[in-house]
């Protein structure tokens, strides 16, 4: 019985998990780019989600075809979210720039409410994915469609920012801004990008999420902290680490579920948040002294 139960844990804790590490490879692009932490990152999810819905109610669209709108919009979202907070505010303090993706979270959930109501929607499983048996474990489909966009965001990004000179620029300004500078790379350009493909990735997250608990306006500013904390669990250094912190909040959550209550649930989960800003200072200092 107990293995029975840990394996439906790990069926839906897996596909909440990927979507929590799309999220985290947002919040870590975004940081490592401009050192701001993005909390309206779950707002392009919400956006990207409601209108990926809207188009399919309007157009048949195909898994590809759907697969290109979201990674447009998101793209496009994100650009426009840098352009109305961080890109206005290039010199302010960082304190202002996080308080002005604060008001952006809480401007576009307005829009979200006028444009498509407060009744939640349920957005069409474009690309579906048949369910995988592996060993005792059983994977349904939603998982396993999660799990595959989510691990081919990955492995596509890590190629983008490894083998391009674009993705290549990205990474140099997230290591040294002026030493980036003076080799003629464009922090401003990197950092804008930074946002447009953390907005993609939250529309592909969207794509991923929508399906399984269809989507609500207040749904991005929650979302948004599983992704802040799936990242601070992965320490925001590498993709793959921040993309599994993802993957254990979900199975930490779907056990938690289990055992007690998504009330309680909710509870612990910021707990760890809080544990782990309070020793990651300590942590740093370790590896310092080491």
């Amino acid at each position: 019985m107990l293995a029975l139960y840990l394996a439906q844990a790990i069926n839906s804790g897996l596909a909440l998990g990927a979507v929590y590490g799309l999220m985290a490879l947002g919040f870590s692009l975004v940081y490592n780019s401009s050192r701001l932490i993005n909390f309206a990152q779950g707002e392009l999810l919400l956006l990207g989600g409601l209108v990926l819905y809207s188009l399919s109610q309007a157009f048949a669209l195909g898994p590809v075809t759907a697969l290109l709108a979201t990674g447009f919009f998101g793209f496009a979202l994100g650009h426009i979210l840098y352009a109305t907070t961080m890109g206005v505010m290039l010199t302010a303090q960082p304190l202002r720039q996080l308080m002005l993706t604060v008001a952006a979270s809480l401007v576009w959930q307005g829009a979200a409410i006028l444009i498509w109501g407060k009744n939640p929607v349920k957005l069409d499983q474009f690309v579906a994915l048949p369910p995988l048996r592996l060993g005792p474990l059983f994977l349904g489909g939603n998982t396993v469609t999660s799990l595959t966009l989510a691990v081919a965001s990955v492995v596509i990004l890590s190629g983008f920012l490894t083998l391009t000179r674009t993705g290549r620029a990205i990474r140099a300004v997230s290591m040294n801004a002026l030493a980036a500078r003076l080799q003629g790379v464009n922090p401003v350009r990197a950092q804008a990008l930074s946002f447009a493909l953390s907005g993609m990735l939250a529309a592909l997250a969207a794509m991923a999420v929508g399906p399984q608990t269809m989507l609500r306006y207040d749904m991005g500013f929650g979302l948004g902290l599983k992704g802040f904390v799936a990242a601070t669990l992965g320490g925001y250094s590498s993709l793959s680490k921040v993309f599994a912190g993802g993957l254990v909040l979900g199975v930490i959550e779907a056990c938690l579920t289990l055992a007690f209550s998504a009330d309680l649930k909710e509870t612990l989960t910021y707990s760890l948040l809080v544990a782990l800003l309070v020793l990651a200072p300590i942590q740093q200092g370790r590896r310092q002294k080491v």
